[in-house]
């Protein structure tokens, strides 16, 4: 018995924000095709402000940390390998790869100027 009242009371909880939503960006008086417009860009606009927040919120912070603290104490932070930010990581990432090219593109050239008699 009591099931069946929490989940009404469920659904008209879900269906006074429903109307509320509705009411406070006048979205009642639209069609249902102008509606379905408004709520998937309206769920586009919030689901990339989230994915933005998750990925660059924690980098930021300890970007602010790290001032506070220096201004505070007159030295950088000690930043452990695991809090190094994703921008760092993939740079590293990035320079190994343009040695090893760098390095194999010289291999090729030094072959090739072995192997072709010079004229």
């Amino acid at each position: 018995m009591s099931f069946l009242w929490i989940a009404s009371a469920l659904v008209r909880w879900v269906r006074l924000k429903i109307y509320q939503y509705e009411v406070t960006f006048a979205i009642y008086m639209l069609t249902p095709t102008e509606k379905f417009i408004f709520n998937s860009l309206f769920l586009t606009l919030i689901s990339m402000i989230l994915t933005g927040i998750y990925v660059y919120l924690p980098d930021h912070l300890r970007s602010i940390y790290s001032h506070l603290y220096y201004y505070w104490v007159g030295e950088r932070p000690f930043v452990s390998a695991g809090m190094q930010s994703f921008n760092t990581v993939f740079r590293d990432r990035g320079t190994q790869a343009v040695e090893v090219m760098y390095e194999t593109a010289q291999n090729a050239a030094a072959t090739a100027k072995a192997t072709i008699p010079e004229l």
